[in-house]
């Protein structure tokens, strides 16, 4: 990848951040909509320190353009029901910061090396690195503003469901996890798993079939339909792992696990649909270090989350970027959550 491409990734994932939150007032910004959600103007400061932080000082080897941001936006020092007692930019002081950042950052493009050994620079991983992170906190803000009930959200619509029925996936041996450049540590490195044969759902679970779900247990609803009834033949989506699987029970089968959900995806062709694009598909698997797994570029990133409390999402939402839903992306979040844009697809024994 050229300068030019990187330029062009790192200026697509800021006019994605930037259309979000352009009708937002500067009280909708500041205010904390859900104690699980960041105000959105923190997510913004976070963006734009993340990338001084990794590409101007790390890699480039200047100074701190917002000296106090290292302590402003560290994730772990201040959990997200605390950050609106920050003092935290307004809009203003927030967009002319990222784009002092940027216009740093374009002028640093010229001058670095993508072969200099650096493996923080081969094939532009750490330029990844920093459009994946705007990228996936664009999609957490977007939970913010479905959390709020935002006015400027528009709701941007799902395809619908066409296919039914299930592809069946023979045993045998699989490469599990990435050899992709800008891949995740979490990702690597790539395996090979003995799976044996299974069944997978072509397509996601609709909100009809949900609704009967719900109707027949009395379990609670997802929150966005007390706001407008859900097109029936479009996925369900902002229900958790625990009303996953119970679905899937009450169906007659259970969730896949992640070696299973990638396997299905990466060999059945075009057999399965809404793989990406729709809503993320919580899986049985908790989410672990893989065989050999080093963290890379900071232990943070993944390691903190190791252990089996978080449960793996695999595919994209309607709000997730091409460049993230990748087939090997692992995504978590605690099984009780329902903010994540999550959906459900089944499995069983074959």
């Amino acid at each position: 990848m050229n300068r030019e491409q990187i330029a062009a990734r790192l200026d697509e994932a800021r006019k994605r951040t930037l259309a979000l939150v352009e009708q937002l007032s500067e009280e909708d910004l500041h205010r904390q909509h859900d104690v699980l959600m960041s105000p959105i103007i923190w997510d913004l400061g976070h963006i734009a320190h993340f990338e001084e932080l990794w590409l101007l000082r790390r890699v480039g080897g200047r100074s701190a353009i917002l000296p106090h941001g290292d302590d402003l936006y560290d994730s772990f020092a201040h959990p997200r029901d605390e950050r609106a007692a920050l003092s935290l930019l307004s809009p203003d002081e927030a967009r002319a910061y990222a784009g002092d950042v940027r216009d740093a950052v374009l002028d640093l493009l010229a001058e670095l090396s993508f072969d200099n050994g650096d493996p923080l620079l081969d094939h532009g991983f750490v330029v990844g690195l920093v459009v994946q992170h705007e990228l996936q906190h664009g999609e957490t803000m977007a939970q913010t503003i479905e959390l709020g009930g935002l006015p400027a959200h528009r709701r941007r619509r799902l395809p619908s469901v066409t296919l039914s029925g299930e592809v069946v996936v023979e045993s045998g041996p699989f490469a599990l996890g990435a050899t992709d450049h800008w891949a995740y540590d979490n990702e690597r490195p790539s395996h090979v798993v003995d799976i044996p044969a299974f069944s997978i759902d072509r397509s996601l679970v609709t909100n009809r079939e949900y609704a009967e779900f719900v109707e027949a247990e009395g379990v609670e609803m997802p929150f966005t339909w007390r706001q407008e009834r859900p097109p029936p033949d479009e996925p369900v989506e902002h229900v958790s792992f625990h009303e996953a699987a119970a679905y899937a029970a009450w169906a007659g089968k259970r969730l896949p696990t992640e070696a299973e959900w990638e396997k299905a995806v990466t060999t059945s062709g075009g057999r399965l649909e809404l793989v990406h694009g729709a809503a993320w598909q919580w899986t049985a698997s908790s989410f672990e270090a893989y065989p050999g797994f080093r963290a890379f570029p900071y232990a943070e990133y993944s390691e903190p989350f190791f252990g089996g409390d978080y449960k793996v999402l695999r595919g994209g939402s309607r709000f997730t970027d091409p460049i993230v839903a990748r087939p090997t992306f692992r995504n978590w979040d605690l099984p009780e959550r329902r903010q994540i844009f999550a959906g459900i697809r089944c499995a069983r024994d074959a």
